[in-house]
């Protein structure tokens, strides 16, 4: 099994598995130069000289895994590479979008409720007072105005 080549910003270079040179299509290099230019050495592109597929490589602390392999290398595989980077400006992570607003619709309810538990609670308070059942509560509460300011 041939070792898979990592692929430079080059036109040609000279492969022992082929016996020879190796020259790159034009689109070939501007999706390697770009990924280089955007991802430096964190990830690279590598070529499997027995099945012609490239693979991108992602490298971390010392450790080297693969992202995903393609049997073209066009501008797919670049927009693919891209809307992976979870470090880009553009990316919006769908499950936190969806927790965030989800936690808006629940203070939203929380704000809407909070008036009507309140005076439920005072009135539950006195009458538990008024009947003797809870004589450690104190005759009046008292709520600072302030309390429900950024309701």
């Amino acid at each position: 099994m041939a070792e898979n080549h990592r692929l430079h910003a080059v036109r040609s270079y000279y492969s022992s598995a082929r016996s020879g040179f190796v020259t790159l299509d034009d689109d070939v290099l501007s999706i390697v130069r770009q990924v280089r230019d955007r991802f430096g050495e964190s990830i690279t592109i590598e070529v499997d000289p027995e099945t012609e597929w490239f693979h991108f490589i992602g490298h971390e602390n010392g450790t080297d895994y693969l992202i995903f392999s393609t049997d073209i290398l066009d501008g797919r595989a670049l927009d693919r590479i891209l809307m992976s980077d979870s470090q880009g400006r553009a990316y919006q992570d769908p499950y936190l979008a969806n927790e965030r607003e989800q936690d808006a619709l629940n203070a939203a309810k929380d704000a809407a409720s909070r008036g009507k538990i309140v005076e439920a609670g005072e009135m539950l308070a006195y009458y538990m007072k008024r009947e003797g059942r809870a004589e450690r509560l104190p005759s009046h509460i008292y709520v600072p105005k302030d309390v429900h300011a950024d309701a």
